[in-house]
């Protein structure tokens, strides 16, 4: 009985121990963790202390000093919004802290819910570190600058012991790696039955994502500022950067442009990011057109102020209506009107050259994405074949890949961004030309009384009376115009081509070419000026209606379709004698056509011309090669003696010029009507 009471009571001791270890366990575990929430907020403290130095005292001071040449903006980029978020997270850390219960889950929520305005603010100031260090070191080279600095350091930091500015530049950065650090150890000393456990893992994993995609945009924005740069080489520097590297480069890459566009090698497509950069260069046609539509517009209004037609007002009118008319342009010209051009500037023009200037560095981006494709193709097709890449080519892979993703995100915000501001633009477009129009006519309301006159009666006679005037100087003037108005000048051709046409071909079918036509493209024809040619098709084959496929009579290929003129039924040129005109009855006709709005058929000014006379002469200058050649200068007499050469060959032409013999290109030859020849309209 005994011996059963001492084992019960030894064994009683055993569990007593093995509980107190525990207890003990727990106690120091729940001592560690509350030491290093301590340190989190303490810490905490200590690191806004600094900032708010930095971003506060040491600022304002040096703004106070007006340093020249000193870039406070530069220089301290970033810190208000750090400081910002940062004074918030403390202010909720140490609500958190001093909770009686449930510490660990309340600082858990408090860094979950400052994920995105951590990240937000700490990403753009790490992204900037590097120049703010380099701006330190270009201070330090400026004596006057330096000393301006170490001088304010000395007098509001002295208690810190720093000596540079990197001292407090840094703490950002060396701060926000710490909290994945600081709450791993809460973590680290927390039970996982603790209730905040769960919510502290979540916690510690969002501060690494947040680490992450912080040197993420950091690498992202190396890329950019490396690969948006514009380089204005010089050909000595270009020819410089040629190396065997470069070149092989150049070559791979066209390699695989050739493969994509005959079709070896399929082309991979990301149908979000083509439908962004065919968007980017849609707008950015937009921009250019409207501005350089708003420059035209601007210089066209400066001429026509330059013109002053408010002195030139005609005497059709009695001479008060002519003054009132003179002030009113007058105000017209010296106020409205500039006070508009004045806001076209500043409104529209100004904001469209800076908005014309933000795509530049998109394009280049979206050139080396092209580049770095190319290339990023090769280097796949060599893994898949020989299984890896060297470190060179894997770092080309990852580039090609920053580049992709930055773009994927970041054109279409930038595309968003413009489409707003070309509205916004536009809508100032029509503003303004409504103002315009709003004080022409508020200033018209308020002299229109000086324009009116007495009687009714008066007013409709002297209306009649300056209609008729201007009706009397517009028909003289439509007389002199067309008196002096020369014929169309038309092309000599190759008979004997278009008879062959014309026995393949309808008649309506048949062009001139207008200007001499050189191919610089696959299937292009070289044709002269004043060939003839059989339409086939109004389109080539990607369906452009600037390019017609035609027929020269001997080969068939494109032409462009504004170089292509109609051939006019009953046209003949060269195997009719060029002392005949066109006949009485086509002169007739054309005339007819072009007064058919005459007033009255018994008018004096419906007088049909008398026959035209025409005359050769050099639309073109050309010089001999040879003493059996001829030179010719535009313009000059031309006498034709053979409308073709020895062989029949009516190419060339013999002429006479100025005494000389020799043969020319016949489509350097042009009709046109004999000076004197037509005589003008009786008034």
């Amino acid at each position: 009985m005994a011996g059963l009471s001492l084992g019960i009571v030894t064994m009683d001791d055993s569990s007593y121990e093995e509980l107190n270890g525990k207890f003990t366990s727990a106690s120091k575990m729940e001592e560690k963790q509350m030491k290093a929430i301590e340190e989190l907020v303490e810490t905490e403290k200590r690191y806004l202390s600094l900032l708010q130095l930095c971003a506060t005292d040491i600022r304002n001071h040096l703004q106070f000093k007006q340093v020249p040449d000193l870039d406070l903006e530069g220089l301290f980029g970033g810190t208000d919004e750090v400081l910002h978020v940062s004074s918030n997270l403390l202010k909720n850390l140490e609500d958190a802290a001093t909770g009686k219960s449930d510490q660990v889950l309340l600082i858990s929520n408090v860094f979950l819910t400052f994920k995105q305005e951590l990240e937000d603010a700490y990403k753009e100031y790490c992204a900037n570190y590097e120049n703010m260090l380099q701006l330190e070191t270009n201070y330090k080279r400026n004596e006057l600058i330096w000393k301006e600095v170490t001088d304010t350091l000395n007098e509001v930091g002295s208690h810190t012991g720093a000596i540079t500015l990197t001292f407090f530049l840094v703490t950002p950065v060396q701060r926000i790696g710490k909290y994945p650090l600081l709450l791993k150890t809460i973590l680290e000393n927390t039970a996982p039955s603790d209730e905040g456990y769960t919510a502290l893992e979540k916690a510690t994993v969002a501060m690494q994502e947040v680490n992450y995609n912080i040197n993420e945009y950091k690498r992202l924005k190396e890329v950019v500022m490396k690969y948006s740069k514009q380089e204005n080489l010089s050909l000595r520097d270009t020819i410089g950067r040629i190396n065997k590297h470069s070149i092989a480069k150049k070559a791979s890459r066209l390699s695989q442009a050739i493969k994509h566009e005959t079709g070896i090698l399929p082309k991979v497509k990301d149908k979000d990011y083509e439908d962004s950069v065919k968007l980017f260069y849609v707008i950015e046609k937009n921009v250019t057109t409207l501005k350089k539509n708003t420059e035209s517009f601007i210089k066209n209004m400066e001429h026509f102020q330059n013109v002053r037609s408010y002195h030139y007002v005609p005497n059709l009118v009695d001479e008060h209506t002519t003054i009132c008319y003179q002030e009113f342009i007058q105000i017209l010209h010296q106020m409205i009107i500039p006070e508009f051009k004045r806001r076209l500037k500043s409104i529209i023009y100004e904001p469209l050259c800076a908005l014309s200037n933000l795509f530049s560095s998109p394009q280049q981006l979206v050139k080396k994405h092209n580049d770095k494709f190319l290339d990023y193709e090769k280097i796949q097709e060599k893994i898949k074949e020989e299984g890896n890449a060297s470190y060179e080519e894997k770092a080309a892979i990852e580039t090609y890949k920053a580049l992709h993703s930055l773009l994927l995100i970041e054109l279409p915000k930038f595309n968003s961004i413009v489409l707003q501001l070309q509205s916004q633009i536009l809508q100032a477009v029509m503003t303004i030309h409504r103002d315009l129009a709003n004080n022409v006519l508020q200033f018209i309301t308020q002299h229109l009384h000086e324009f009116l006159f007495s009687s009714k009666d008066n007013f409709w006679q002297q209306t009649e009376e300056t209609l008729q005037k201007s009706s009397v100087k517009l028909e003289r003037f439509c007389q002199i115009f067309e008196s002096m108005m020369e014929q169309p000048i038309e092309q000599p051709y190759n008979e004997e081509k278009l008879e062959t046409l014309l026995k393949k071909y309808s008649p309506e079918k048949i062009y001139q070419v207008t200007s001499n036509v050189s191919g610089n493209k696959d299937l292009d024809l070289t044709l002269q000026r004043g060939d003839l040619v059989a339409l086939l098709q109004a389109t080539d084959t990607r369906g452009n209606s600037n390019r017609w496929l035609v027929d020269s009579g001997g080969h068939r290929g494109f032409v462009p379709a504004g170089k292509l003129s109609p051939l006019q039924p009953g046209k003949q040129l060269n195997n009719v004698p060029l002392s005949q005109g066109p006949s009485l009855d086509h002169i007739v006709d054309g005339a007819i056509n072009r007064r058919k709005s005459s007033p009255s058929p018994e008018s004096p000014l419906c007088r049909l011309p008398e026959p035209m006379q025409y005359q050769v002469i050099a639309a073109y200058q050309f010089t001999a090669r040879g003493p059996h050649e001829a030179s010719l200068q535009p313009g000059q007499a031309v006498t034709i003696l053979e409308a073709h050469d020895k062989k029949g060959n009516n190419e060339w032409y013999l002429v006479e010029v100025n005494g000389q013999r020799g043969y020319v290109p016949s489509n350097y030859l042009m009709k046109v009507p004999c000076t004197g020849g037509r005589k003008s309209f009786a008034l």
